[in-house]
């Protein structure tokens, strides 16, 4: 008689969700490397597909990753997670797209599936070798469109374009830009005048790259201490979502959004109404009073 298979499924929760480390190259690194080092030996028909081992694996999200970092944190790990259960019952996911740099590939489609891959302890990887140059691969990691991809949000469009307005590459028109990172042409226009008026004000083209558009916006203005203050806003935003994450209330506040908006009236009345107001206002880049939850105090009864 033949014995059953008692091996048990391995389980886990969301809190074993592993996201992979990055390497911080850019694709100026990367140019780099590829003008020192050797070619790679790829395996044979490595563009139709093929088999990779964890370790020859990198990512580097400046060069590849074209959405802001640490965005749609809870929607990501959801996708993660369930494709890390997908894989522990037994499915296959579409191969990666990677680039070989010496004798490592690094990722340019296919992030959310590495950490899944990561998140179920899965070694060999399929993966499909990228033929083009870095150049193309930098941009068909934009315009890739993976069946476990989130579609892009507003602001991520709008910081592709600005990344692609500033590379200021020959190949690129305005069109071409509009399409890539589908925004509007005027847009890109917008963004190229902003971007010849920061180098009429001697902005320094490294400080010009580490601007965000809406801070490279208000730069170009002549309003730096408020741009200065979007740059800071941002980070304190980042502090927030990192506490949301570390306290693990990330998939509660997004789950049930009408708990969620009952939840944020109890602690104060009016927080609903003024996120709207921010909300609204960030979509068309107008200023607006900061709120303040002590604002009607004086009114309460001591």
């Amino acid at each position: 008689m033949a014995k059953k298979n008692t091996q048990r499924k391995r389980t886990f929760t969301r809190t074993d969700i592993q996201t992979p480390a990055d390497t911080y190259e850019s694709i100026a690194d990367l140019e780099a490397r590829l003008r020192t080092e050797e070619q790679p030996v790829l395996p044979a028909n490595a563009s139709a597909g093929t088999v990779l081992e964890r370790d020859t694996i990198r990512v580097a999200e400046k060069a590849f990753q074209w959405r802001r970092p640490k965005r749609n944190m809870v929607p990501r790990h959801d996708v993660i997670y369930d494709m890390a259960g997908a894989l522990r019952d037994g499915a296959q996911l579409p191969p990666i797209t990677v680039f070989a740099v010496g004798a490592a590939f690094y990722v340019i489609d296919g992030h959310h599936r590495l950490a899944a891959y990561d998140t179920a302890s899965v070694s060999k990887i399929p993966a499909k070798v990228f033929s083009g140059t870095l150049e193309e691969a930098e941009r068909f990691a934009l315009r890739s469109n993976s069946r476990d991809k989130i579609p892009m949000a507003k602001a991520d469009k709008r910081e592709a374009a600005w990344r692609l307005v500033r590379q200021g590459k020959k190949v690129d028109s305005i069109t071409s830009i509009a399409k890539d990172a589908s925004v509007s042409q005027s847009t890109v226009s917008n963004m190229r005048a902003v971007l010849k008026r920061l180098r009429e004000l001697k902005v320094a083209e490294e400080d010009i790259g580490e601007l965000t558009w809406n801070s490279a916006r208000l730069r170009a203005q002549g309003i730096e201490e408020q741009a200065e203050l979007e740059d800071w806003r941002e980070a304190e935003a980042q502090k927030l979502v990192e506490d949301i994450a570390r306290a693990k209330l990330g998939g509660r506040l997004t789950k049930n959004p009408d708990i969620t908006a009952i939840a944020l009236a109890k602690l104060h009345d009016g927080l609903p109404q003024a996120l709207m107001a921010q909300w609204t206002a960030d979509e068309d880049n107008l200023p607006l009073e900061p709120f303040d939850p002590h604002a009607d105090d004086a009114d309460e009864p001591l």
